[in-house]
């Protein structure tokens, strides 16, 4: 069985120009993208959400180097304005059955894997201060290069989408909110700790994100992807997958999660309600998969992310 969660936390700079997103296909693959846009242009955090739906399908389908590629054409030209958005990357699939868990990342988003006993760094950052690193450049120069990105997913190419197999039987992926503002020692812990709940653990991850000496916290993002069956939370009998379709003024259009044939009428729930159950902001709903508890009068209720 495959268990996910992800969650995404808005930094102290404008908007939240990081998305995540999981998508699962009707045989049980799984396919996840972490998106960290590149600073806060006009089109970044409104475009991030896309780039993340995109390569989380099409990673499903088509594995992540696909899906990452996939969604760089979105963005590989820079419009009339030149105001196109730029990211980095990370994102993964998940075959049922399957023992390594294929991830392919560019820039400096990254995957851990946990096999209940270490964490471990797959990734290796596509920056200049790492590049400098590796070369034997000494620690206090190359860190101030650590900024500076040596790859993007708006130039992404064969080349530059780095590919690794996990075969540890948990994965994160993350954006440098996470892994740069929360220390290793902590990160390991908070994985030990929550590893037997998913959701629970991308909640802690991106919570446990501080400011720095000056008061700046950047947005932090995960994904956790499970393929034990760690016995922890199981979907209520009552409790339904679902999507949110679009957002309609204060409202959220909401569409049970089964193919588009059997799809029924949406039904609208306040936005803000969903959005503060589900801890996103408002903007952020739409295209999330959600899981929600069916009352005895078929109203929805108890929101979570799926």
């Amino acid at each position: 069985m495959i268990t996910t969660g992800y969650a995404t936390r808005e930094g102290t700079t404008e908007d939240n120009a990081d998305a995540a997103r999981v998508y699962r296909l009707a045989g049980g693959t799984v396919g996840a993208a972490v998106i960290d846009g590149i600073g806060h242009g006009p089109r970044t955090s409104p475009t991030a959400p896309l780039l993340a739906e995109v390569a989380a399908r099409i990673s499903a389908r088509r594995g992540p180097l696909a899906g990452l590629l996939t969604a760089s054409e979105l963005i590989a030209d820079k419009g009339p304005d030149g105001d196109e958005a730029d990211a980095v990357a990370v994102a993964a699939r998940v075959i049922p059955g399957d023992d390594v868990i294929v991830i392919n990342w560019t820039g400096d988003c990254r995957a851990y894997g946990w096999n209940g006993e270490r964490l471990e760094l797959y990734t290796d950052d596509h920056t200049v201060g790492a590049q400098l690193r590796a070369n034997g450049v000494a620690l206090e120069i190359a860190r101030e290069h650590n900024n500076w990105l040596r790859s993007s997913l708006a130039r992404a190419t064969v080349g530059t989408v780095y590919t690794a197999g996990i075969r540890d039987q948990l994965v994160i992926l993350t954006s440098d909110g996470v892994h740069d503002q929360v220390p290793e020692d902590q990160l390991t812990a908070l994985v030990a700790e929550h590893a037997a709940d998913p959701q629970r653990l991308a909640d802690a991850l991106v919570t446990a994100a501080r400011t720095d000496e000056t008061g700046y916290r950047d947005d932090a993002t995960a994904i956790v992807l499970s393929t034990r069956n760690h016995g922890g939370r199981e979907m209520d009998d009552d409790r339904v997958t679902v999507t949110v379709l679009l957002l309609v003024g204060d409202e959220a259009e909401i569409v049970a999660d089964v193919p588009y044939e059997e799809r029924t009428d949406p039904v609208r729930y306040p936005a803000a309600e969903i959005a503060e159950a589900v801890g996103v902001p408002v903007r952020a709903l739409a295209g999330m998969r959600l899981t929600a508890v069916v009352g005895d009068d078929d109203k929805l209720s108890g929101w979570q992310q799926a």
